[in-house]
């Protein structure tokens, strides 16, 4: 214990947790899960799960970083079992959210409810860094299933398996090939 009654990061103090109990964490930058779309629209995008069941236990929350490149874009889609907060920690990202469309600018926060459409685009000049945040498991559970490790050869899902993976996370993404724009959202 410090000067000021707070423990260190990396005490020897003994936890009364059980395995399946959630474990507290300091997580710096690049701690957490790594892993890489190989599959959808996001292919070849790195993310770090930093919090969920499997890391840190976590009996709720549910949070995952990724970089967009300029121009990258994050398509339509939706969760319906989870509300989902999503941080702009630097640069510029314009977002539709519902019948919202704004740039959120570096330290924005959009919140966007169950069964709500989602679409996020870096339009800055420079790479942005996202934080989700999502009130419940399930959406990693599809992260999970269409990633691989850093290093490790991509294994692309067939594209008439996604629809069935996103629902196991409890997610939906809007079909482009029938309108650019799925029904309710703001568009120019």
């Amino acid at each position: 214990v410090g000067a000021e009654g707070h423990t260190a990061p990396n005490s020897t103090e003994t936890s009364h947790a059980t395995p399946t109990s959630p474990q507290p964490l300091i997580l710096q930058e690049g701690d957490g899960e790594q892993l890489v779309h190989s599959s959808g629209p996001l292919s070849g995008l790195p993310f770090i799960i930093k919090l969920d069941g499997q890391n840190g236990n976590t009996q709720d929350f549910f949070v995952f970083t990724e970089t967009l490149a300029r121009g990258q874009s994050i398509p339509f889609h939706k969760h319906d079992n989870a509300e989902e907060i999503l941080i702009v920690e630097n640069g510029d990202a314009t977002v539709i959210v519902g019948n919202k469309r704004a740039v959120a600018a570096a330290h924005s926060i959009v919140f966007i409810p169950r069964d709500t459409w989602i679409s996020a685009t870096n339009t800055g000049a420079q790479d942005i860094h996202l934080v989700s945040v999502f009130s419940r498991h399930g959406f990693e559970r599809y992260l999970r299933s269409i990633s691989t490790k850093p290093g490790e050869a991509a294994n692309p899902v067939p594209s008439d398996q996604l629809p069935h993976l996103r629902a196991l996370g409890h997610s939906m993404y809007w079909d482009t090939s029938k309108d650019p724009y799925p029904p309710g959202v703001a568009h120019p």
